[in-house]
């Protein structure tokens, strides 16, 4: 074979310009043949080749250019790609979030891209039984270089690689001993970070071992601590915005029969409540930054066992990863009501002491029964969640070369995950329908008052107030709630209270991902062509994935505000075989330097579906040296999951609009529709006839799930994609230490495996009578009549997505007199993203923001790099753009519109100075310039998208490492 100086040259470049990404192939695993030319195995394909490059598009990360990064983990390292788009959670996410880093490859779901460590499959991580991979778990310590390849490759991998596979490479052959200490934080005194990393490795003639330890502890933020997030603000087209808050504040809102009143925030006489002075701000006690902290302990280890007849010269690998993970999530106080918000009844008695003595009146001064009453619960402190994730891996293994000359390995993949989550602030409904119902007092003796008729006394004095049950016994234990006194005062909820409704206990989940997966490839040249070697792979895998989610008691039974879930519980496995076939069509050619033809194919069989065949063909041509253009055509495929299809039922609150509800219309609009053919599609699914006004319920209980869900029978089927890439790589003889890749990419997903979503099951019903039959409203009788109880949206075949784009990468590097420079420009320019959903409609997300579709797709995202190395200096300067964007704000208070999303821009620097070949000091600024993240105000939380933007500020960090 030839030796490649294409990307030999390329990857040097790489390097030395110490860019972020390289579009380049780099190896994964390294071998020799008889000639004693290195072999490798390229991500993306399973051939050892004496070449570094394929028809996939690859991009790499090595430790070098993760050093330039004040990243600890591969989850933010891989967020900051161009390539990165749509919602992905990180720490940055707090209600909704789970204390993981996940990456969404293309903006198609971080289910879709599948993660590898050394070519094998990861477990994944979470709350249990869930589809993709938890990258916390990975700690960049422990990498020697990332391998991203940007292509369908179910062919050569199985499920889930649509968008593409992480391959990360560990280091698997250090020697000596190295520790880094870091420690960094805002220039605001918060989102303090520190940790240590020690490794430590040993070489023999038959082997080596690698050990990895390591601590890291992420501080929090608040969103009270940042100016754009500091209160939810509404948006209008004028361009002006206004404080917005929740409907259920501290100081009380009741609905009476005579109108809803309140007493806040002036805690005067009652009045009507005013949703535009009376909402209450929640965004300063809800975390910006969850906090978190990781422990980590990883060995790796070679050993040479000897020779064994035709098998040859036998190798053992051994890989082992323990992380344990704790986090945090701290949201505001419960919004307790009971009614609306938890479909509970819990109405307030007249003949409560509290209510007679604070509550409401009506004209003749007798207290009111209130069904919906809504009370912000400030003496909790907020709902807080710590969660504990545990998750092991091993992996175990033979590989060697037959006597024939063919490559050959068998291993063993074991991983687990378990997760403990502990939550508190939240209330026991029963408990709550007791604690406001009628009270009456004890005497000193303990015996209830009572008046001449024999009934309890309420508005009195006693010895102690109790609970009545609707026989009029007393309640053993209930402790009587005041809703109407004002929090940090005498008459706040006191903790006596707040323990009976809450059964001073915090609610346990717990959940589980197992895998295992035992392959065995071999891979060898088939038979000599003119232009070189025929290269075949074939391989058997079988692979079990299992996962569990096991809710507390009362979350199971459905009454407590923490929500309602049924565990799940379920697995699947599969076999599979697969094969891959390299053929050298031509070589040292006038216009045919190289001209290599590439396919592979898989057939998968699943004991819950059945079987898939998956396939890819590749081309490879090098007119010249300096230029290749390569092309790939592929079917994918991901099939259903643990929880896509034994999903336990469970309750969420997102964000939607009922567009029967009066609450969000002026009273001529309101009119129209109830006159308008829509309203019967309204009144159908209980709605009463002259309408219902909710109070601004604006997250509509939603019922979520696996599909056993709606009939008991596993229903789904995987979803396909056909991905198409066609690209170049060129390194020019006449521009010495330049370099350049383009590539453009086609996706076609069917067969989305996802849900209908609630807006769109609301507005298909409103609209044409469509998905009635999965909305549940409150029944005439009830005070609620009309609201919303659920809707179900379980998990279904439906809809799907074409994207397309283009990924560029260019890269020169010169020596002068005042040092070595490297400059590099990678980017992503996204042409087309269409999302089909259930009804027919088609959503383009190319340049928006679609707060219920998926988040965010900028047209544009660049990352540029500029590297200058002197003596032992050296020092970097990136640069990231991501366009601005356009966002649908959309509300109770305005009428849809568009607004512009100003484009972003974030300067990140550091600079290192290496002593000696032992110590190495390393100085940064994150967000040089302090840039605050643009206003997305109909994002979820804090006025901007957490998933895209850098939401902390200014971060300094500074780093210390030693060797031996």
């Amino acid at each position: 074979m030839y030796k490649n100086n294409l990307l030999a040259n390329s990857v040097r470049l790489a390097l030395v310009s110490g860019a972020m990404t390289a579009a380049f192939t780099a190896p994964a695993v390294l071998a020799a043949d008889e000639d004693g030319v290195e072999r490798i195995e390229v991500t993306g394909s399973r051939i050892k080749r004496t070449d570094m490059e394929g028809a996939n598009p690859v991009t790499l990360i090595d430790a070098a250019a993760i050093e330039k990064m004040s990243v600890n983990n591969v989850g933010d390292l891989l967020q900051n790609l161009t390539s990165s788009a749509g919602a992905a959670v990180n720490t940055q996410t707090n209600n909704g979030g789970d204390s993981s880093t996940r990456f969404s490859l293309r903006g198609i779901g971080s289910e879709r891209t599948l993660v590898l460590i050394n070519g094998r499959r990861v477990v994944a991580g979470g709350g249990g039984a869930n589809s993709s991979v938890d990258l916390n778990t990975i700690p960049t310590a422990i990498v020697k270089r990332v391998e991203i390849l940007k292509d369908g490759a179910s062919a050569t991998y199985g499920s889930d690689a649509i968008a593409g596979v992480v391959n990360i490479i560990t280091k698997n052959d250090f020697e000596g001993f190295e520790i880094k200490l870091n420690y960094g934080g805002s220039d605001k005194g918060d989102a303090k970070t520190k940790g240590v990393d020690v490794t430590f490795g040993a070489e023999s003639e038959r082997g080596n071992v690698v050990v990895a330890l390591g601590y890291s502890d992420q501080g929090d933020v608040f969103m009270g601590d940042r100016s754009f997030s500091e209160y939810e603000l509404r948006a209008y087209e004028d361009g002006t915005t206004q404080q917005g808050g929740s409907s259920a504040p501290p100081w009380v809102n009741a609905n009476t029969a005579d109108g809803r009143v309140t007493r806040g925030p002036e805690y005067g006489d009652w009045r009507p409540y005013d949703g535009a002075t009376d909402s209450y701000n929640y965004n300063p006690v809800n975390y910006l930054q969850t906090p978190s902290k990781r422990r980590y302990a990883s060995v790796f280890s070679n050993y040479t066992l000897g020779e064994f007849g035709f098998l040859g010269e036998v190798n053992s690998f051994a890989e082992a990863n323990y992380v344990q993970t704790t986090g945090n999530r701290l949201i505001a106080p419960e919004p307790l009501a009971p009614l609306v918000f938890f479909g509970s009844p819990a109405p307030y008695s007249p003949n409560n002491y509290y209510n007679q003595k604070m509550g409401p009146k009506d004209a003749n001064g007798n207290a009111y029964q209130i069904d919906d009453w809504r009370r912000r619960m400030l003496e909790t402190g907020g709902r807080a969640n710590e969660r504990d994730y545990k998750t092991f891996r091993t992996a175990v293994g033979f590989n060697g070369v037959f006597t024939n000359g063919w490559d050959w390995e068998v291993s063993y993949v074991w991983g687990q995950s378990d997760s403990v989550e502990k939550a508190q602030g939240y209330f026991n409904l029963d408990r709550v329908a007791e604690a406001v119902g009628p009270t009456g007092w004890l005497d000193s003796n303990g015996n209830l008052m009572v008046d001449g008729n024999g009934d309890a006394i309420v508005d009195a004095a006693g010895d102690q107030l109790v609970c009545l049950d609707a026989d009029g016994g007393v309640i053993a234990g209930c402790v009587p709630l005041n809703i109407f006194g004002t929090p940090g005062s005498d008459d706040q909820v006191s903790q006596e209270m707040l323990q009976y409704i809450s059964g001073d206990y915090n609610t346990t989940e717990t959940g589980q991902n197992k895998q295992e997966v035992l392959s065995a490839i071999v891979s060898g040249d088939l038979f000599d062509l003119p232009a070189g070697s025929v290269g075949f792979a074939a391989g058997w895998e079988q692979r079990t994935e299992s996962g569990s989610y096991t809710p507390d008691s009362l979350i199971l039974q459905g009454i407590t505000t923490a929500g309602s879930a049924v565990g799940t519980s379920g697995g699947y496995q599969v076999q599979e075989f697969f094969g891959e076939l390299i053929v050298p069509i031509l070589s040292d050619m006038p216009f045919a330097h190289m001209l290599d033809f590439e396919a592979a194919m898989r057939y998968s069989d699943y004991d819950t579906f059945g079987d898939n065949t998956s396939g890819k063909l590749g081309i490879k041509w090098m007119p010249v040296e300096s230029l290749m253009v390569r092309a790939t055509l592929s079917e994918a495929f991901r099939a259903p999951t643990t929880s896509d299809l034994f999903g336990g039922a469970s309750v969420g609150f997102p964000e939607a609009i009922d567009p029967c509800d009066g609450n969000f219309y002026t009273d001529a609009e309101y009119a129209a529709i109830k006159a308008s053919p829509n309203w019967a599609n309204c009144t159908g699914t209980g709605v009463p006839v002259d309408g219902y006004d909710s109070g601004g319920v604006e997250q509509i209980p939603t019922n979520g799930g696996g599909s056993e869900n709606w009939n008991g029978a596993v229903t789904l089927t995987p979803e396909t994609a056909d991905v198409l890439t066609v690209g170049l790589v060129f390194n020019p003889e006449f521009i010495e230490n330049f370099s350049m890749s383009v590539d453009y990419w086609k996706i076609e997903l069917d067969n989305a495996i996802s849900t209908v979503g609630t807006q769109t099951r609301l507005d298909g019903c409103f609209n044409s009578n469509e998905y009635c039959e999965t909305i549940t409203r409150f029944g005439a009788d009830s005070a609620a009549a009309g609201g919303i109880i659920t809707v179900d949206n379980y998990t279904v075949n439906v809809g799907g997505i074409d994207t397309a784009g283009v990924d560029f990468d260019f890269r020169y590097s010169l020596e002068s007199g005042f040092g070595d420079w490297g400059f590099g420009i990678d980017g992503t320019y996204l042409l087309q993203y269409d999302k089909y959903l259930a009804d027919g409609s088609v959503i383009d997300h190319v340049g928006r923001f679609e707060g219920n579709h998926d988040g965010m797709f900028a047209e544009w995202k660049t990352n540029f790099t500029v590297n200058w190395s002197i003596s032992d200096f050296n020092t970097s300067l990136i640069t990231r753009y991501i366009s601005g964007v356009t966002e649908t704000e959309a509300g109770w208070w305005t009428d849809p519109f568009e607004r512009d999303v100003d484009s972003n821009v974030v300067v990140d620097f550091q600079t290192n100075y290496a002593f000696n070949d032992h110590l190495t000091l390393t100085a940064g600024v994150d967000n040089v310039f302090d840039e605050a993240p643009p206003f997305v105000y109909s994002a979820f939380g804090a006025n901007t998208d957490v998933s895209t933007y850098d939401v902390i500020g200014r971060t300094i960090y500074v780093r210390a490492g030693i060797r031996f």
